[in-house]
């Protein structure tokens, strides 16, 4: 069967840089950076105590007066949305209006896309209640002499946790929200698989296009590392250490003294069809997707059973050996040289271990083009990183520009540009992996 020209025709983001593509690239291009102290946030989550050091967890990159209600419709359906729903529902949103089929949703079979050849694909991640939901239910399961009970829970459950509670927290509620809204009827699926998860939602939306099964995809995923409940766990990466530097200097990928992985949150959306749907209702192209591969190696984390979040533990995290499998398979699917290679939107997050793993792999691949790390602006935005990579390699490739990042690391096989440059070859790689070992790589063009 022949395969199908997969094409990018929308781009929604919401981010702590920005809201919409323009404001976004807008942002990038400008050097804005979001990374601050956790007490600006706006989300109602936790915040330091004002006699509190700023530093470790207290760190992040909040998004900052997000108005869900702007973007969900009807307005009923927040209350069963957490945030990391509520942004990847806007993000939706954003992608269909840029895509030009604002007015042809939801879908009907009169429309642009009939219903049932609309699909949409999510990646996603454990949504964690912020704690204070279930403090009631709690309280409940103490005695009189302040003894827990938790075979009580159960019942004060019932009582105080509010009915509807499981659908604000589900990892398939994204793609589940969105197609509804959407009246997608097509294929709809979720992928939990850490930070390659909006990547693997790309090549999952390839799947159905290629089978036939659908003509557009809503290919998006969702994050956050600042929320309450999950800031309690951070055994996986280091914690950065400010250690009376400023704040906004602390998110360094690729720099080999970087002080730790500062935590953010985002989401972002992607239109993507085949060439021919795209061209037959005259929709402008951003990119096209050339290649996708997925590969797993374990690293020498997994490996040994040890995951230490140490800036330089004696089991590595870094995953070099499936990026440069995943680089390899793009360039021989692709039959594109590594010099042709204009730009490549990095994955590095500021941990020493993960980012040489990158830096290494992009040597032995032969890959020497810029580089741009968005993490250095956003932060460590968890499941929706990778999707938020793919969308600035679009927009690059669509405004053919190559933003700056704004802390240069000194890893000396990496270039990152110190202002707005040209993008002067038309082709760009999109990196994601995780510290288990899995890798992917998009190639755009």
């Amino acid at each position: 069967m022949p395969r199908e020209t997969v094409v990018i025709t929308g781009v929604g983001i919401v981010s702590a840089i920005g809201i919409g593509q323009q404001d976004y690239f807008d942002a990038l291009l400008e050097g804005r950076n979001a990374v601050r102290s956790l007490a600006d946030r706006t989300d109602g989550e936790a915040t330091p105590a004002p006699d509190e050091a700023i530093d470790g967890v207290w760190i992040g990159a909040p998004i900052i007066d997000f108005q869900a209600k702007q973007y969900v419709k009807p307005r009923k359906a927040l209350k069963v949305m957490c945030r990391e729903i509520q942004t990847a529902f806007a993000s939706a949103q954003l992608a269909i209006e840029h895509a030009g089929l604002a007015d042809s949703i939801p879908a009907s079979d009169s429309g642009a896309v009939p219903p049932e050849r609309l699909g949409a694909v999510f990646g996603s991640e454990i949504f964690f209640n912020p704690p204070e939901e279930l403090a009631d239910a709690m309280r409940g399961c103490i005695d009189e002499s302040g003894q827990f009970h938790p075979e009580r829970f159960g019942q004060s459950a019932q009582r105080e946790v509010m009915p509807l509670w499981m659908l604000k927290y589900l990892p398939n509620m994204p793609a589940c929200q969105v197609g509804i809204s959407l009246n997608s009827q097509g294929p709809n699926n979720s992928l939990v698989l850490g930070d390659v998860s909006g990547p693997a939602a790309l090549l999952e939306a390839e799947s159905y296009l290629n089978r036939g099964i659908a003509d557009v995809v809503l290919v998006g995923a969702t994050g956050t590392r600042i929320g309450s409940t999950r800031m309690l766990y951070h055994r996986d990466l280091p914690v950065p250490r400010r250690d009376g530097g400023p704040i906004e200097g602390l998110s360094r990928p690729h720099d080999p003294e970087a002080p730790g992985v500062v935590g953010g949150e985002g989401a972002g959306s992607l239109v993507v069809e085949t060439r021919q749907h795209a061209e037959k209702r005259g929709a402008d192209v951003l990119a096209t997707v050339l290649a996708t591969a997925s590969r797993f190696s374990p690293t020498d984390a997994i490996r040994s059973g040890y995951r230490e979040p140490e800036p330089d533990a004696a089991h590595s995290r870094q995953a070099s050996n499936a990026i440069e499998l995943a680089i390899q398979a793009v360039l021989q699917q692709s039959g594109l040289p590594p010099q042709q290679i204009g730009l490549v939107v990095s994955h590095a997050v500021g941990d020493r271990q993960v980012d040489s793993g990158e830096a290494n792999a992009l040597a032995e691949t032969g890959v020497s083009c810029p580089v741009v790390a968005i993490s250095a602006a956003l932060g460590h935005t968890g499941a929706a990183s990778g999707v938020l990579e793919l969308a600035t390699g679009a927009l690059a490739l669509a405004k053919k520009t190559i933003p700056p990042t704004r802390h240069g690391g000194s890893h000396p096989g990496i270039h990152f540009a110190a202002s707005p440059e040209p993008l002067k070859s038309p082709f760009v790689l999109c990196l994601s992996h995780t510290t288990d070992g899995s890798a992917m790589a998009v190639l755009l063009g």
